[in-house]
C-alpha cells in the first residue's frame, strides 16, 4: 500500500515536468500507431466502449448502479479479508 499511495503524486509530478519542459509533447499524437487497426466499426453505438447519443435512460442508470454496487461489495469483501488476514478488527 505504501507504493500505491506514492503513485498519484509521482504521476502528477511527471505530468508537470513534461508540461513545463515540453508542453507540446502532451498533445502530439500524430505519430501514434493504432493498437487495433481496423477495429473501428461505423454505425450505431451499441458495442461496449462506444459513446451513445443523448443522456442515459433509466435502464442504463440501473445497470451502472448495479455494477457500482457489485464493485463496492467486492472491494468491501477484499478489505475484510485483508483485515482478518492481519488479525485486525474492522
Amino acid at each position: 500500500m505504501d507504493k500505491q499511495a506514492r503513485l498519484p503524486p509521482a504521476l502528477a509530478a511527471l505530468h508537470n515536468f513534461i508540461w513545463k519542459h515540453d508542453p507540446d509533447d502532451i498533445a502530439a499524437f500524430d505519430d501514434v500507431e493504432d493498437p487495433q487497426p481496423g477495429a473501428h466499426v461505423e454505425g450505431p453505438a451499441t458495442a461496449e466502449g462506444q459513446l451513445a447519443e443523448g443522456l442515459p435512460g433509466v435502464a442504463e442508470r440501473w445497470q451502472a448502479n448495479d455494477r457500482w454496487d457489485r464493485i463496492a461489495q467486492e472491494m468491501w469483501t477484499q478489505y475484510q479479508a485483508e483485515l482478518s488476514q492481519h488479525n485486525i478488527e474492522g
